[in-house]
């Protein structure tokens, strides 16, 4: 009886919750973000162009492996982990939409004066990249992007793929997400993921299961999906045709969980941009078809140089 009526208290106290509005305003030109230092590794001599790469949700800089070594031999390249995932901090507080990741992002770059930048960014991590590209539009970076980079992007509003959508449910996402093994969220997400599921490693899935085992990620996992949609997306949706950045957009034509119209979109509002879609392909092109991905970038920089 205790249970059943602990049950129906929390559901009222959730149902009844109220959340700020998640909007361009509120959260990049009034930011409350405190700064973090994030985790990131570099590769390459530093006088080459810069490479930035930004993982997607749930994912950490670890999934870049297949690629940033090979392309270090030309390019300078860093890889960072966002607030919340992999080894930078998890801390407990609403600060988890795409907006503070790009504030976030903003101040790393900043720091540390990076120059000749590319932005590359997949799934979350694009739609990071996406409002740092705005921000510039808008006159708000110190820093200039010179190019863009978006793999599997988030940018549209859309459908949520059915496990967000889920880990959004209220006490349903919460048990979801402490009751599952790492393990078997691990698992189920590059399922999910990949088109072909023989050639997901097994590295990747016991990685991303010791990620989510690490303190409060489990939190920032559910704080990021809880937030993962910005309030206002309809009016920034339409304000991507302002990037002028030279952009390019790769996308596994067999994404489920963004489908590739997404890329066919977002390539007809960014004027100069490329697209290129890989058959065969689903979520992570930069695990599963790497030498795809290596020879878009050094091609989109060869045309571009």
């Amino acid at each position: 009886m205790k249970i059943k009526l602990f049950i129906v208290i929390a559901i009222i106290f959730i149902g009844c919750s109220h959340r700020d509005p998640i909007t361009w305003d509120s959260r990049v030109a009034n930011s409350h973000i405190k700064p973090l230092n994030l985790a990131y590794d570099e590769y390459g001599k530093e006088h080459n162009i810069t490479l930035l790469f930004i993982h997607g949700f749930g994912e950490s800089r670890y999934t870049w492996r297949f690629i940033v070594k090979p392309l270090s031999k030309k390019f300078h390249i860093i890889t960072i982990d966002l607030k919340g995932f992999g080894e930078s901090p998890k801390t407990e507080d609403e600060y988890y939409s795409v907006y503070d990741q790009a504030k976030l992002v903003q101040e790393f770059i900043e720091k540390k004066r990076l120059k000749n930048l590319t932005i590359v960014g997949r799934s979350f991590g694009g739609g990071v990249a996406l409002v740092l590209a705005l921000m510039q539009e808008k006159g708000l970076l110190k820093t200039k992007i010179d190019r863009l980079i978006l793999i599997n992007t988030m940018s549209y509003k859309q459908h949520l793929p059915y496990m967000m959508w889920l880990l959004q449910k209220p006490i349903i996402g919460y048990l979801g997400i402490h009751l599952l093994s790492a393990d078997k969220i691990a698992e189920e997400a590059y399922n999910y993921a990949f088109s072909n599921d023989s050639l997901i490693p097994k590295e990747s899935i016991e990685q991303s299961a010791k990620m989510i085992d690490l303190p409060n990620a489990k939190y920032a996992y559910k704080q990021t999906v809880d937030y993962i949609v910005p309030d206002d997306i309809a009016k920034v949706e339409k304000e991507y045709r302002d990037i002028k950045i030279p952009t390019l957009i790769i996308w596994g034509k067999d994404d489920i969980s963004i489908p590739y119209r997404f890329g066919v979109r977002l390539h007809k509002d960014i004027k100069n941009s490329k697209l290129i879609i890989l058959k065969g392909v689903g979520h992570m092109p930069q695990e599963e078809a790497p030498s795809k991905v290596i020879e878009a970038i050094e091609k989109f920089f060869y045309k571009n140089s």
